[in-house]
């Protein structure tokens, strides 16, 4: 079983020298799997998650949302694969059965994003 939620946040960003600061509204897709819920059948509560994604939005730059990602030393430069590895970095160590994070922005039929699925026991990267 595989449960998934999305969310968006708006932020502004820069990756120098290709582009100036501007701004997106970024759609942030997670997906859980592993051994289910008894009772519900679920792979993660979705009801914990949806709060956890409060906090990491914060409110109007305390977080993701309304913020300037080049702000965030943790995300280093502000590029979608960064951004991306960043939220994994959040939510897995909250949620260990997460499988994936997809990251995308523009609008229907002209989006470009990445999709994350970890680092292999190796260190070499499973981004699709």
């Amino acid at each position: 079983m595989k449960t998934y939620c999305e969310f968006t946040f708006d932020a502004a960003h820069s990756v120098a020298p290709y582009s100036g600061l501007h701004g997106h509204t970024f759609i942030v897709k997670l997906t859980f799997g592993g051994a289910v819920d008894e009772v519900y059948g679920w792979p993660v509560n979705l009801y914990d998650v949806e709060n956890y994604i409060k906090e990491i939005k914060g409110e109007h730059g305390s977080g993701l949302d309304h913020g300037n990602l080049d702000l965030n030393p943790d995300i280093g430069v502000a590029s979608l694969e960064n951004v991306t590895t960043y939220i994994w970095r959040l939510v897995k160590e909250r949620f260990p059965n997460l499988e994936e994070v997809e990251l995308k922005r523009g609008m229907a039929g002209s989006t470009e994003g990445c999709i994350y699925r970890g680092e292999s026991p190796a260190g070499s990267s499973l981004a699709a």
